[in-house]
């Protein structure tokens, strides 16, 4: 994480976007908003110990690698749910969802 914080700090920052809103991707404000929010706030130690709580698999389906997390209700009779989500999602996003 030091090497993280340490290459954060040491961004060399765009000029100042010339549209409004999101037109040339993330505004200006925003974008330093969110990497002083890796800098300072965010745990990845607790996101990566998230994940590990969740059985992770690997298969291959026509020739694709595919990642998965199988989790099983507690209830007996449920139906099964099928969560997917493409790039640049994540199955952090699932969290809330997962666990009930």
């Amino acid at each position: 994480m030091a090497d993280l914080k340490h290459r954060l700090d040491q961004v060399r920052w765009p000029d100042r976007e010339t549209g409004a809103g999101w037109d040339q991707g993330p505004p200006l404000t925003a974008l330093r908003g969110l990497v002083d929010y890796w800098r300072t706030n965010y745990d990845w130690r607790k996101c990566e110990s998230d994940l590990a709580k969740w059985p992770q698999c690997k298969t291959t389906i026509d020739g694709l690698g595919i990642h998965f997390i199988h989790v099983r209700s507690r209830h007996k009779n449920a139906l099964p749910i099928l969560l997917t989500h493409g790039w640049p999602s994540t199955v952090l996003l699932f969290r809330d969802v997962i666990g009930p």
